[in-house]
């Protein structure tokens, strides 16, 4: 369990710090990176940027919490 939160920390990590420094733009070419652009700046304008990345930080913090206490107690 604590292996599969450190593999979900890892990727929503590096997909919101990568869209952040706008490392997504210009790579439209790539079906996978045009899906997660087009999603992001979905939410991010409906939401608004404070709001989905601050859910986002939220969500990591929980899993790195929750990571913590399976890989503590064993299971």
């Amino acid at each position: 369990m604590a292996l599969i939160l450190s593999v979900v920390i890892s990727l929503v990590a590096g997909v919101t710090f990568m869209y952040t420094t706008q490392y997504f733009w210009g790579k439209e070419s790539n079906s996978n990176i045009n899906t997660l652009n087009y999603t992001m700046n979905n939410l991010t304008n409906s939401f608004g940027t404070f709001s989905v990345l601050g859910t986002i930080v939220i969500v990591v913090v929980l899993a790195a919490i929750m990571m913590l206490m399976c890989s503590c107690r064993g299971f």
